[in-house]
């Protein structure tokens, strides 16, 4: 038997691994209800994998049901719309459903109340009733416009997966997942028994886009009245090549992977993506939003979710809009608060506790559980790692988790992934089964999360790095137009003689023409040296006027002072004649008195003065005319120092201004 007659049959494999979890789903039997609206809603910007889109409202606009609020520009991006008219109160920081409390841009909106100009009406957005005459592009775009993202959990864009299938164009099975794995969730058990219908338009509209060769919805066999809706759905439809497959009750089985191998054998890599095997797989509630989508032109803006737990006085499976507070779902319900309240979104082994109810629900949220003191026990305290290996025998992806584990705590991040942390698929069944209660799955989270934060600095570092060589190699690129500007000029100047040569220019001329660079610099070198020389000379002049006064006077008032000229030379004689004449008294003065010294003794003085007196009269007579005359002659210095002086500045400033001429 080929292995599409064993698919066709309903045949059925396994996968490694998995646990058998008590199932506690009390609100199988309670069919859909619905809530009041709310007073506010608050719509988290991105509620699926991937960027959030650009947002088109701002506060004080009031916005009709199903009006897209945000507008997606690129590929991983999906629109969120209104799900009831209001006005929108502001687009800031709000909670969203998170284990570490986080917050996220939300959009929040005032809905409207009966009365209120707008209450109740609804934007027109296209629709595709007669979808098998639409270009297929045409409603992938349309999908994505309606915002509809996958619905099981990890909230991928569906147009994408569906565009990777479509465009390889080797789709041979379709896989509706039904199988709704996790404890206490129902909301998909319910909307296959009340909804079949539009279960199976949605699937012929996937069938149109992918054009699959079979189509398996697979749902566990633990929910019968579902199995026997979607048969009596296909029987009516009429829609070929499609059946219903039960699988057994075995925890993940609902997961992608685990769910492809149950129904066709083939385990796929972690490495690789299902569509690549020619296999894709949508949740049933998935399918249902595509239907609404293209055939109502309802955007994704409503979600079924399972209300659960004994801290609630009622239970059930309702269909709110999204964007309402759990907090105020929980009240709804009666809940009443335990000694230790926790509220868990999701399931108990995929979900995760929050810290504050007052969150939204979003596109992803599918179960709320308000669990009572001793009905989901906290974990109990945990010891080291005992090495029994019963994790890596319930491990459905084959992992080792307690070595993984090691890794996280040591934080060795390359061995980790090495280890195989990307093909975790965090379902719960290693810290499940644990005896030592460690918590596996929070530390592989944990694990995810470092290393997707480590990965966004390091691309911040080569974004900087690779700025920073592309600044390097514009500003050598500009440094080199800037040589290439200047070696162009200079090109340009020395052709100038040239040029002027062949256009017949007096040769003489041009040969004792230098260019005009060269000229420039020449006259400003002999302007330089005219001033410096200039300089030079008159501080020469200056000081030789200083030490040699006498010389300098002398040849200087030859020419200017022919008074003083001829007066010096009777002057040097006079005063050499009053000094023979003096010294000529002096010593006869000696001898008289070294004669007469053998004479009296008592009249030596009188006769000595007398005879001085009467021989040296001429001595006495010139001492006043000698001290007029060394007067004149200072006078006649001074007065020829500064001729000398005024002489050189006027030669300086002449010498300044023919060099200034000459330079012009």
């Amino acid at each position: 038997m080929s292995r599409w007659d064993k698919i066709r049959k309903g045949s059925l494999f396994s996968f490694k691994g998995g646990v058998f979890p008590p199932e506690n789903k009390f609100t199988a039997g309670m069919a859909i209800e619905h809530v009041p609206a709310p007073e506010y809603l608050i719509l988290p910007l991105k509620q699926h994998s991937g960027a959030p889109a650009e947002v088109l409202v701002k506060p004080g606009q009031h916005v009709l049901a199903d009006e897209p609020l945000t507008s997606p520009k690129s590929a991983m991006q999906v629109p969120i719309h209104a799900p009831l008219s209001g006005t929108v109160v502001s687009v800031a920081m709000s909670g969203i459903p998170h284990p570490s409390g986080y917050m996220e841009p939300c959009v929040k909106i005032r809905c409207d109340v009966p009365g209120e100009p707008g209450y109740g009406e609804c934007y027109a957005n296209p629709s595709y009733p007669d979808y098998q005459n639409t270009d297929r592009e045409t409603l992938l775009n349309h999908i994505n416009r309606m915002g509809i993202a996958g619905l099981g959990g990890a909230g991928f864009p569906t147009d994408v997966k569906l565009r990777s299938s479509a465009k390889a164009e080797n789709c041979q099975v379709l896989i509706i997942n039904g199988a709704e794995c996790e404890p206490y969730i129902t909301c998909d058990d319910r909307l296959m028994r009340e909804r079949a219908d539009r279960i199976i338009e949605g699937i012929r509209i996937l069938q149109y886009i992918l054009n699959p060769v079979y189509t398996v919805i697979a749902v566990e066999n633990n929910k019968p009245e579902a199995i026997r809706e979607l048969n009596r759905a296909i029987s009516d439809s009429g829609i070929s090549e499609t059946r219903v497959t039960e699988i057994p009750v075995k925890y993940p089985s609902g997961a992608a992977r685990n769910l492809i191998t149950v129904i066709t054998g083939i385990e796929i890599p972690y490495n690789a993506r299902s569509t690549a095997y020619g296999i894709v797989v949508h949740n049933v509630s998935t399918v249902y939003a595509v239907a609404d989508a293209v055939l109502r032109g309802k955007p994704l803006t409503h979600r079924i979710v399972t209300v659960t737990g004994s801290a609630l006085k009622k239970q059930g499976n309702v269909e709110i809009p999204l964007g309402y507070s759990i907090k105020e779902l929980m009240n709804h319900f009666g809940y009443t608060a335990p000694s230790v309240p926790r509220v868990i979104v999701g399931g108990p082994m995929m979900g995760f506790t929050i810290h504050d109810a007052n969150v939204p629900v979003i596109k992803t949220s599918n179960c709320i559980i308000a669990p009572g003191e001793h009905e989901i026990e906290r974990t109990k305290p945990q010891v080291n790692c005992i090495r029994c290996g019963r994790c890596a025998r319930a491990c459905p992806s084959r992992l080792i988790p307690y070595e993984l584990y090691a890794f996280c705590v040591a934080n060795e991040h390359e061995a980790a992934l090495k280890c195989g942390l990307k093909s975790c698929i965090e379902c719960g069944c290693c810290s499940f089964v644990c005896p030592s209660a460690i918590r596996l799955i929070a530390e592989f989270r944990q694990e995810k999360a470092q290393i997707k934060i480590e990965k966004i600095k390091k691309d911040r570092i080569n974004a900087a790095k690779e700025r920073f060589v592309l600044k390097q190699q514009r500003l050598a690129e500009e440094e080199r137009l800037r040589a290439e500007r200047k070696a162009a000029a200079l090109a340009k100047i020395k052709s100038k003689p040239a040029a002027a040569a062949a256009s017949g220019t007096d040769a003489a001329a041009v040969s004792g023409t230098e260019s005009e660079l060269e000229q420039r610099k020449r006259i400003a070198l002999e302007k330089a040296a005219a001033i410096k020389a200039a300089r030079l000379k008159a501080k020469a002049e200056a000081s030789g006027s200083d030490t040699s006064a006498g010389q300098t006077v002398s040849s200087e008032a030859k020419a200017e002072s022919p008074a003083a000229a001829s007066a010096k030379n009777p002057d040097l004689e006079e005063r050499k004649r009053i000094a023979l004449e003096k010294a000529a008294a002096i010593k006869a003065a000696r001898l008289k008195a070294k004669a007469e010294a053998s004479g009296s003794d008592t009249s030596a003085g009188q006769t000595v003065s007398s005879e001085a007196k009467a021989e040296s009269p001429a001595a006495a007579s010139a001492k006043t005319p000698d001290l007029e005359e060394r007067k004149r002659i200072a006078l006649e210095k001074a007065a020829a120092i500064k001729a000398a002086r005024l002489k050189a500045k006027a030669e300086a400033e002449k010498a300044q201004s023919q060099t200034d001429t000459k330079g012009e």
